[in-house]
């Protein structure tokens, strides 16, 4: 069993409220994560296509769209 499979049986002991701000909050950080995943290969396309783009901008940007 994996930890989010235990995890998932355990929410299940909980009030259906809480159970609901968890899975917001579950769903709003695995959003935030594909995003950002999706956002870094699509830089390394750029580099690896020779688009070179400043490295403090591309971060500042990273930092703003997803609250890193």
């Amino acid at each position: 069993m994996t930890k989010l499979e235990r995890a998932l049986k355990e929410a299940e002991q909980l009030p259906d409220e809480l159970r609901e701000q968890l899975g917001d909050q579950l769903l709003h950080y695995i959003h935030n994560y594909l995003a950002l995943r999706d956002d870094l290969d699509a830089g390394l396309a750029e580099l690896d296509a020779g688009q070179m783009r400043d490295g403090k901008s591309v971060f500042a940007s990273l930092k703003a769209k997803h609250g890193l």
